[in-house]
């Protein structure tokens, strides 16, 4: 049974075929195509019940005669061709080295202090990382520090 413009209903009460824009809102006892869960058939079923926006809920298989909930057909998905990016120099987000780079000229007095974990830095102090070198303390939270290195920004812990 497939439908044509709208959805073509035969109302078994009254004897006479319907039509109707919105499946959704089929009355009670009236009959529509949707997917089976038992059969996994788009198979004619029966309206039981309704939710309180007055839109269908629960339908029954007149094939199997299985009661389910309702599941609307799903729109078929439409390929989108990728757009192309755009690359716009005003708007681009400036990189760990630069923004390292930035900071290094800013606090090239200052003497970087040998990073531990038990010690306590605040912002725009400069450490001395064994592993990663030279950084400059960018952001300081509740035993963590943010450090911006030469090639990277790196999450820290510190007070501990």
């Amino acid at each position: 049974m497939k439908p044509s413009s709208g959805l073509r209903l035969f109302c078994k009460h009254e004897g006479k075929n319907m039509t109707t824009k919105d499946k959704d809102r089929t009355p009670v006892a009236q009959i529509l195509v949707t997917q089976c869960t038992r059969c996994k058939l788009p198979l004619t079923h029966m309206v039981v019940t309704h939710n309180s926006e007055g839109v269908v809920e629960r339908v029954q298989c007149r094939t199997c005669g299985s009661e389910h909930k309702y599941r609307p057909e799903r729109k078929k998905m439409v390929k989108k061709t990728p757009k192309k990016k755009r690359k716009a120099a005003k708007s681009r987000k400036p990189d760990a080295a630069e923004i390292f780079e930035q900071l290094a000229a800013k606090f090239q007095d200052k003497k970087p202090v040998p990073y531990t974990m038990q010690g306590s830095y605040q912002t725009d102090d400069v450490i001395d990382h064994k592993t990663f070198g030279k950084g400059i303390v960018t952001g300081v939270s509740y035993q963590k520090i943010e450090v911006a290195f030469a090639d990277a920004s790196r999450l820290l812990v510190s007070d501990r």
